[in-house]
């Protein structure tokens, strides 16, 4: 091979080489475009947004103030494509994000004026449909309390759509495609990812998606945000030390004014009555919280979850029969084996 031959097989190399840098990002690119969901959102940043580098809303309120927010819903097809539209207060979840998207969140006592009171989608707008890649936007309107509240305020404006018949799954269940922005309402214009505050409101036994868990429900009682928390915990029968269940979560954030339950997921043996000790620990925000609560687990509650749960030994009916057929089995066998042996010394003698 000529040197000139060599050097137009390595420029083609290099070809090549830079081809598949490029290519596949382009073509990802236009996967995106045309992805499943048919649509995208983009939030309209006022001038009161608190940080402008955020493509959420994080806005600075006065108290009664009113003020109407914009979201382009834009589409990325061809064909029709209807967006439901809803507005959602941020709670803690047990798995350690913050839930922007349950439309039946349980709200901790703690909180007042919710998201979902303060916002409202104008003109009562249930949804918008787009085609043909035409954008059009959703006004949401603000109103703030009379009275000053200290804090955050959060959650989301959710944008759904929901598959046709065409796009189930093999389990027989529809698509469904979800865009979220979040809402963060303040007055203060404080910090809001300091200054939380943790309570152990109460633990038990329970089941949490069909699972023996023990529940330890912890409670932020302030209208702040605390992230890149680390939790633990363990769980012992009183007045010993063997540990039955601990867990431990790193990364864990908790929305303002709001509680979730620390789950420490049980085995599939049967859960047994008595009077046990939790012990946790959660450190965040520069701060260390410790926590040690005894609580008791009656008969008639321990008999129930370990019947409701789906996580559990089931014996079959035919078992105790055979297991019964065997020890019969195994009983004559060894009175023949006994009884053959003496024959065997008699027959000796």
């Amino acid at each position: 091979m000529t040197i000139r031959e060599k050097g137009k097989n390595a420029s083609l190399f290099l070809l090549l080489l830079w081809m598949s840098f490029f290519f596949p990002a382009i073509g990802q690119a236009a996967d995106e475009a045309q992805s499943p969901a048919g649509f995208t959102v983009e939030s309209v940043i006022p001038d009161n947004q608190v940080d402008k580098t955020k493509t959420y809303y994080y806005l600075k309120l006065e108290p009664e103030q009113k003020q109407t927010i914009q979201v382009k819903v834009i589409s990325t097809q061809e064909e029709p494509v209807t967006v439901k539209l809803a507005v959602h207060d941020a709670v803690s979840s047990s798995v350690g994000a913050i839930d922007y998207a349950n439309p039946e969140p349980k709200l901790d006592e703690s909180l007042t004026d919710p998201i979902t009171g303060l916002v409202k989608i104008k003109d009562d707008l249930k949804e918008v449909t787009v085609q043909n890649f035409e954008e059009k936007l959703v006004e949401y309107e603000i109103t703030a309390p009379k009275d000053t509240f200290p804090g955050v305020k959060l959650g989301s404006l959710r944008f759904v759509r929901e598959g046709d018949e065409s796009e189930k799954n093999e389990s027989g269940l529809v698509s469904e495609y979800a865009r979220v922005i979040a809402l963060m309402l303040t007055e203060d214009g404080e910090t809001f990812n300091h200054g939380a505050e943790l309570h152990l409101k109460k633990v038990g036994l329970t089941l949490s998606n069909g699972r023996k868990v023990i529940a330890a429900t912890i409670q932020n009682d302030q209208p702040k945000v605390l992230q890149e928390m680390n939790i633990k915990g363990e769980v012992r029968k009183k007045g010993e030390k063997e540990v039955l269940v601990d867990l431990e979560m790193q990364d864990f954030s908790v929305a303002p004014n709001s509680n979730f339950d620390f789950e420490m997921p049980l085995g599939i043996e049967r859960f047994m009555p008595g009077t046990y000790v939790f012990t946790g620990e959660a450190k965040g925000d520069e701060r260390t919280w410790t926590w040690e609560e005894e609580f008791t687990v009656g008969r008639e509650e321990a008999d129930k979850v370990n019947e409701d749960t789906v996580f559990k030994v089931t014996v079959p009916d035919w078992v105790p029969w055979v297991a019964a057929l065997l020890i019969l089995s195994l009983v004559g066998l060894i009175g023949y084996l006994v009884y053959r042996q003496r024959q065997w010394k008699e027959g000796r003698k």
